[in-house]
C-alpha cells in the first residue's frame, strides 16, 4: 500500500475541559491510495464519455500507471469539534473521479470511517480539488481513504467492543465483516460506562426497511464498555450492516 500524507499539523483545539477524560489530543491526518482488491492499477482513466462510479471497471476503462495524484492542493478539512468531543475516529474509503484537467468532479464514500460528520468533511475537502496536473485524459477514476486518529497522552485507554455473540438475527440485514466491501448502513452507538445503549444514531442509510432492521439488530447487541486503568468510561462506537443477498 502506497501511503501519501497530505499534512500533519497542529491547529487549534478546544479547551481540554471539553474532554471529559481531561487527555491531550493530537489529530493525525493523512490520504492514502489504496490498491484495487482486482489487481489492477490505483488509477484508471476512462477514455469516452461512458461509465460511471458505479461501473467504473470494464472494456472502457485502462491503466494509467504513470499518474500519481497529489492532494496538497486540497483543502485539509478539520477535525469537527463534536467528533474530538466524543473521540471519533475512522477510516473514509473513497471512490473519486477527476476530469481531463485533473480536477476532482464527483466524490462517494465506498466505506464509512463509521461517522457522517467525519466522511462529509473529507468529501467537501475533495470536490473541486485538483489532484493531477493537465492529464488531458476524460475521467480518472482513484480510490483513496482519509484516516481519522487521535493520539492520547496519559492512561491508555480500550476501546468499546460489540459481543457478537449477543446480537438477535435479521432475515434482512447481518453485522458486516471487515473484509465485506460496501458503505451499507452505518448505525452509532452511544453507551454509558456499563456498556448500555443510551441511544444509536443512523449514519449511513439505505431504504426505511432496512435500516429499521439495522437499528433493530443493533439495539439487541450487548457491549463490552470502554475501559481504562481507573475504571469503565462513556464511549461511541459504530456498526456496519449490510443487506442479505436473499434480499
Amino acid at each position: 500500500m502506497r501511503l501519501f500524507s497530505i499534512a500533519s499539523r497542529c491547529f487549534a483545539l478546544p479547551d481540554k475541559k471539553m474532554f471529559k477524560n481531561k487527555i491531550s489530543f493530537f489529530p493525525i491526518l493523512l490520504f492514502t491510495l489504496l490498491n484495487l482488491n482486482w489487481g489492477v492499477a490505483d488509477v484508471l482513466a476512462q477514455v469516452d464519455s461512458k461509465g460511471s462510479l458505479s461501473n467504473s471497471v470494464g472494456p472502457n476503462i485502462k491503466p494509467v500507471l504513470e499518474l500519481k495524484p497529489s492532494y496538497d492542493r486540497c483543502k485539509k478539512p478539520e477535525y469537527p469539534r463534536l467528533a474530538l468531543r466524543h473521540e471519533m475516529m475512522g477510516r473514509t474509503e473513497l471512490d473519486l473521479v477527476a476530469d481531463s484537467v485533473g480536477r476532482v468532479t464527483m466524490a462517494e464514500v465506498a466505506r464509512s470511517s463509521g461517522w457522517r460528520i467525519l466522511d462529509e468533511a473529507v468529501l467537501a475537502s475533495m470536490m473541486g480539488c485538483q489532484i493531477f496536473d493537465d492529464p488531458k485524459i476524460e475521467k480518472i477514476y482513484v480510490k483513496s481513504a482519509y484516516v481519522w486518529k487521535l493520539s492520547a497522552e496519559g492512561v491508555p485507554r480500550k476501546p468499546a467492543e460489540v459481543l457478537t455473540g449477543t446480537c438477535n438475527k435479521s432475515d434482512f440485514v447481518s453485522l458486516a465483516k471487515d473484509n465485506e466491501p460496501g458503505r451499507g448502513i452505518v448505525v452509532g452507538v452511544w453507551l454509558n460506562k456499563e456498556g448500555g445503549i443510551e441511544k444509536t444514531t443512523l449514519e449511513w442509510s439505505v431504504e426505511p426497511k432496512l435500516n429499521q432492521e439495522s437499528v433493530k439488530l443493533v439495539s439487541s447487541c450487548k457491549f463490552k464498555p470502554s475501559s481504562d486503568a481507573l475504571g469503565n468510561l462513556e464511549a461511541v462506537i459504530s456498526l456496519r450492516l449490510l443487506p442479505l443477498r436473499s434480499n
